[in-house]
């Protein structure tokens, strides 16, 4: 890894915005399957039916903002992805054991959009301020810091789920699905929001700053 690529301060923001996105990303890709069947208690086939329609808006998702990636501040696409991602593990504490399937679906898609906002767009505005011949070194520390973040999420949220559930006195293997294993799971849930909360404060610094001709310029316009 080349380290003069940490002397770009857009980078820098943009690494850590990859890294926490990583760790939402693999972190609620290992969460919600086991959140669904052991927490609300449902199979393993109808879990799959749940998240496939995410995983369609997800694609959709990647395919419209990457248009738009061109045309629009990074910092605001990046951020509207951000709060999209926080907001639907929000609203997954929101869900106990009698709510419709529907609600499970429609916050999965608000979370999946959201994750669809952030990968073109963080991308591109990592690499833009680079130089030419930073260029393939930029791309390949965004995509390991993204899945450093990927394997420390995962971790993460084992490691809470296992404490958490500790706590309230309940286990994954022992009895039915009851109001304390959904809290612990809700609290993961709870974690991973604020951790994409904390990771907009970054994604705000993504703002381009014009180099020394292009405010000359604007200026004799």
């Amino acid at each position: 890894m080349n380290l003069r690529l940490f002397g770009y301060r857009q980078f820098v923001m943009a690494s850590i915005v990859a890294f926490i996105y990583g760790t939402a990303m693999f972190g609620s890709t290992y969460l919600l399957p086991i959140y669904m069947q052991l927490g609300l208690g449902l199979s393993a086939s109808y879990v799959g039916s749940i998240l496939l329609p995410a995983g369609l808006f997800l694609a959709l998702s990647i395919v419209l903002v990457g248009r738009l990636a061109d045309r629009k501040p990074t910092y605001l696409l990046v951020s509207i992805g951000l709060t999209l991602l926080s907001l639907s593990f929000a609203l997954m504490m929101t869900v106990t054991l009698t709510s419709a399937v529907w609600v499970l679906v429609l916050w999965a898609i608000v979370g999946r959009i959201g994750l669809g906002f952030i990968l073109p767009s963080l991308n591109l505005g990592a690499l833009r301020p680079l130089d030419k011949n930073l260029l393939s070194q930029g791309a390949s520390s965004i995509n390991f810091l993204r899945m450093l973040g990927g394997a420390i999420g995962v971790s993460l949220c084992g490691i809470m789920l296992e404490w958490r559930l500790s706590a309230h006195g309940v286990s994954l293997t022992q009895g039915t699905s009851n109001s304390a294993r959904l809290a612990a799971f809700n609290e993961c849930f709870m974690m991973l929001a604020g951790i994409c909360a904390l990771a907009l404060i970054a994604s705000l610094q993504l703002r381009e700053t014009p180099v020394l001709g292009e405010e000359v310029s604007s200026v004799k316009r």
